[in-house]
């Protein structure tokens, strides 16, 4: 009996470049895979790498082009900045980020920067992050709700402090994934560096946002 094995495989046809940026007298970096042949403006979403990760590890390790780009959306990969002990990160206003750099700043810059490159709908721009690129997303939910429209975080608390100024004067989406059992970011109370747990955040976004519903 003769058999034929069928192997079928998705292509994701964009642009991708890194981009340098001086933001605040620093030298950083971005990349950008931009879906060709969009008949109108792209949407984008950021998507940030956790603790000592890389812009380049994300992508490979989300895979999100391939989701993304059939639905006419850029991914935006920003490379968080060298902290004290040498591992890119983000400031999110943890002991353990060791960064003080302005890293809403930096995004909300790279946001125009990727818009004077290309075609982006400026009314679809999106963020997500891992770890401590999710607490990154949630930092951005309080903070640039002008800029970005939805959120996302894969196991990343809420950081709140005493820095932040939150602009609620919208509803803001929000989605969170992380597993019970996570070893290192906790779901469950009591939190290893203050920030507030899962359940927290959600009830702190559900309060700004005056839901009342729940579904299971």
């Amino acid at each position: 009996m003769k058999s034929l094995l069928y192997i079928s495989f998705v292509y994701s046809f964009c642009f991708t470049q890194w981009f340098d940026l001086n933001y605040d007298g620093v030298s950083r970096t971005y990349y950008v895979a931009y879906p060709i042949g969009a008949s109108e403006p792209s949407g984008i979403i950021i998507n940030m790498h956790g603790f000592g990760g890389t812009a380049s590890n994300q992508q490979a390790g989300t895979q999100m082009n391939n989701y993304a780009h059939p639905q006419n959306i850029a991914v935006v990969y920003p490379q968080g900045i060298n902290s004290d002990v040498g591992s890119p990160s983000w400031n999110v206003g943890t002991f353990w980020d060791f960064n003080v750099a302005d890293d809403i700043g930096f995004i909300s810059a790279v946001i125009d920067d990727v818009a004077s490159n290309f075609e982006i709908n400026l009314n679809r721009v999106y963020a997500c992050g891992f770890s401590n690129g999710g607490y990154m997303s949630y930092e951005l939910a309080c903070e640039l709700s002008d800029k970005i429209t939805a959120f996302g975080s894969v196991a990343g608390n809420f950081m709140l402090n005493p820095e932040q100024q939150c602009d609620h004067e919208r509803e803001i989406p929000i989605i969170h994934f992380h597993g019970t059992n996570d070893p290192t970011v906790d779901y469950y109370p009591p939190s290893f560096d203050q920030a507030l747990t899962v359940e927290e955040s959600i009830d702190y976004w559900s309060t700004i946002n005056n839901f009342d519903l729940e579904s299971y």
